[in-house]
């Protein structure tokens, strides 16, 4: 779990200093940018394929939370990409113990 939590910071790192280049470089119009993307095929299969990527995260993440409005506000979250879901890995990570069934399956790991 060690080396789990070490990718998650690395690519997090990496993910937020791209992310201010981004924004320094050309403004916080990501948004228009993503959208407009659909208009060219692969970057519409592409889009797709993260945004359905995002949406099984975010239905795993609200899934595995004993308390959902915990679950439905880190689900929401989630949408930022990868810019949230390595810190609420980690934290994941962290409150499971190591245990890889506790991080898999949260709330559930008990029944």
């Amino acid at each position: 779990m060690k080396a789990l939590q070490a990718l998650l910071i690395a690519l997090w790192l990496v993910l937020t200093g791209l992310t201010i280049h981004a924004v320094r470089t050309l403004g916080s119009d990501g948004g228009a940018v993503f959208f407009s993307d659909f208009l060219h095929p692969w970057r519409a299969q592409f889009n797709t394929d993260f945004s359905i990527h995002l949406l099984l995260f975010i239905v795993w993440v609200v899934w595995r939370e004993q308390s959902k409005v915990v679950g439905v506000v880190a689900g929401a979250l989630c949408l930022m990409g990868g810019l949230f879901t390595p810190l609420y890995l980690l934290f994941a990570v962290h409150r499971a113990g190591g245990d890889p069934k506790k991080l898999l399956l949260g709330t559930h790991a008990n029944t």
